[in-house]
Formats: C-alpha cells, structure tokens, sequence
C-alpha cells in the first residue's frame, strides 16, 4: 500500500523525550507520563491552543496495567480536554508511524482537523504476567488446571494457596518480549528472523560490528556536541539520550563478537514518547500556523514474518516509484531508518544509495522504545533536516510480524 498525498498535509512541530534504557534514566515515569510529556512538547512548540486539537492517536505495544484509554489519560496529561477524539494504536514497531498515517487519513476524510500522533512506551514499567492457569505439573496440580486465587481489591488478586508451587507451575511472561517480539503462530522471535536473514545475506559479524560501531559512535558525537537538545524534551532531570558507556560496549562486543544479533549491534527495547502536530495546509492558515514540513507520501508493506527486515527499504522503494510515477520530486538526501539489528544497515546502505542515513547514529546506541519509534525517528529526522539544511528526507521502520513503514517529508519554505 502507498499513498502519495494529493492535498497538503503539513507537520506543525515534533517533540520527543529522551531515549531510556531499562532501569534507566526513565524508570520513575510509566508509558503514559512520557506519551504525555511528548503530546504537550509538540502541542506546545506548534503554538496552537489546547481546543484547536481534535484528535489524538498514540502507538503503544505493551498496555498492561496502564488502565484504560492510554491515549487519552496521555491526551488529558498534556492539556487536551477531554473532548478530543483519542485512539491507542498497536502496529507492533510501527505503532507510531501507523497512529500518524491513520491521523493523515482522518485529515484526507475531512473527520479531523488537527490531530497529535506518534507514540508511547516505558520498557522499564512494563508488568509481568501470569497465566490463567498451570503450565506444567507440580505436586498439588495437573496442567492446565485453573491457578487458586482470591480477590484482594477491586482489579487485584493474589494466589490463595502454594504460592511458591504455583508461581512455579505457571511462570510470569515478560509481554515485552512476548507481545513485541515474538510471532506465535510460528513460535519464533524476532531475532531467529534476523539470523536466518543475516545467513541468507552472507554478512559476517566483524561487518554488522563495524555498523554497530558507527552508530554508537555517531549518538555519542550527538549527545557530546548537544545536537539532538533542540528535538528533546526533558522527563525530569533526564535532557538527553542514555547511551551505553564505552565499557558495556567493550564488553557486550567481546560478549558476542562472532553474532550477527547480539547485544552490541541490535537494538534493545527501551522507553520514550514522541509526538507530531498535523493538519492540512489550509487550516494551518487559518489557524496562522507556520508549518515545519509538508508529507509527500507513505507506504506500507505486509509480509511473511522472515521477511520483516527488508520491509522497511522496500517500502521506502515503492514510495520513491510512486512518488516519481505521479511527478513529485523524489531526490531524497536523508534517510532515518530505524535500527532494529544492525544486519539492516547494510541494506539500508543499498537501497537508500546516496542519501545520508541516520546522521546522529540510532536504534543500536538509542534503544527501541518499540510504541514510540516511528514517531521518534521522523522527529529526528526533521530536526536533522532543518540542521542541515535538507529539502527532502524519507523515515523508514520495520514491524514484527513482517512489514515496514516509509514516510516521506519536505521541508517547508
């Protein structure tokens, strides 16, 4: 699928919070505080008022224990009254870009005026959980049996028998991982994809490292010389992206120097929130709203899982063709390509030929806050335009399940 955009829709402004690893600098605010923080960032930046805003849509991957509505208690945190038409979006890894396109389309349908996308997500704050029953047999049950339990409030309860037995028996699931980056149906994760494709590739881990290593050090470069401050809004004392130290790099690269999907040269899932203000070009005027960028175009690419990786660079292709098939300007610059694995980046390399990509590094020194990422990673592009002066650049992020998103952007005179 790919849209290539007949009437102007423009970006007002882009806010994200820092990027925070697990038990990191981001711990003390759950997805919805940080959904919140990025909503009122881009709100305010856009110099709209509160009203002017009608709908919201925010990605968010892992809701467990977040209450009801995330998107709108993250919209009412911001200011938002409570009025505004709210939608939480889980498209995996491309949840944010899923929740800005599905706001384009509200625009394109003339249901929404302007709305605030992108998206949310806390690694750190993320629940365990139980099953409903035993997963394997122990003394005192049979698998499958239900787990014996009593109420103990209104939405909780505890184990009223064995506790230790049925812990046991039933295990806790880590919905991170299961719910972001596991395909049930085949029983597999994401990174087995990943290393069947690195195989199938013929790369070697000594090339993967050596991306890995650029991206680390681009971020760190970034973060030293405050290039990044300008798209960042703080979460607390938190200004700017928790990157790992040179010693875990040294470390998790001699940990893992002979993977292609190791710790040093993937991406881990992390917390943030990022958020864009958009609308059509017309009601920008009438609101006297100055635009940051227009959107030329998006598409979308849905595949078989194992081909989840490449989706992104194909996507990104079919909207070039598309774009060029309709006579738009299609001389991209830039490109933000989120940094799943680092076994992408050499063909990201090749499909995106030319084109400066991830200038402040990515994903692998970032982390992936996987609800919040497109959103994040369209932010930084923006800024990373205007920085240097790019007319037209592309954001690109894959999904699990297999597919990608592309998007494309152009500055505004």
């Amino acid at each position: 699928m790919r849209h290539v955009l007949e009437e102007e829709l423009v970006i007002l402004s882009a806010a994200r919070t820092p990027v925070g690893h697990f038990r990191g600098i981001l711990s003390e605010f759950d997805a919805v505080q940080l959904g919140g923080l990025a909503i009122g960032a881009a709100l305010e930046r856009s110099g709209l008022q509160p009203d002017a805003v009608d709908t919201v849509n925010m990605g968010l991957v892992v809701s467990a224990g977040l209450g009801e509505a995330a998107a709108k208690a993250a919209a009412v945190r911001a200011g938002l009254p409570p009025s505004a038409h709210t939608r939480t979006v889980d498209s995996v890894c491309g949840s944010a870009m899923d929740a800005i396109a599905l706001g384009m389309e509200s625009l394109l349908a003339g249901t929404a005026q302007v709305v605030i996308a992108g998206g949310m997500e806390s690694r750190t704050s993320a629940p365990y959980l139980i099953g409903p029953s035993i997963r394997r047999r122990t003394e005192h049950y049979e698998r499958g049996m239900r787990l014996r339990v009593k109420r103990a409030g209104a939405y909780r309860w505890q184990l009223s028998e064995n506790v230790e037995e049925q812990l046991e028996g039933t295990g806790l699931v880590d919905p991170t991982s299961y719910d972001g980056l596991f395909w049930p149906a085949e029983k597999k994760f994401m990174r087995q994809y990943a290393l069947d494709f690195a195989a199938r590739q013929g790369y070697t881990a000594e090339q993967i490292n050596e991306c890995a290593a650029a991206s680390h050090r681009k971020a760190t470069e970034a973060r030293e010389e405050g290039l990044l401050g300008e798209e960042i809004v703080a979460v607390g004392d938190a200004a700017g992206d928790e990157l790992r130290s040179q010693e875990w790099q040294d470390r998790a690269l001699a940990e893992g120097a002979d993977d292609v999907a190791s710790a040093y040269n993937s991406s881990t899932p992390a917390g943030a929130g990022a958020a864009v203000v958009v609308t059509t070009a017309a009601r920008a005027g009438e609101l006297g709203a100055k635009p940051m960028a227009r959107v030329l175009g998006y598409a979308r690419l849905d595949g078989p899982p194992a081909e989840f990786l490449s989706a992104p660079a194909r996507a990104g292709e079919e909207l070039i063709a598309g774009l060029k098939q309709a006579g738009r300007p299609a001389d991209f610059t830039i490109v933000e390509a989120n940094e799943a694995f680092g076994i992408q980046v050499p063909m990201f390399e090749k499909a995106f030929e030319g084109m400066e990509i991830n200038v402040h590094g990515g994903a692998i020194a970032m982390g992936h806050p996987l609800g919040a990422a497109g959103a994040r990673i369209l932010t930084t592009l923006l800024y990373a335009m205007r920085r240097y002066g790019h007319r037209r650049g592309l954001a690109a992020i894959c999904y699990g399940g297999g597919g990608g998103y592309a998007m494309a952007v152009e500055m505004s005179d």
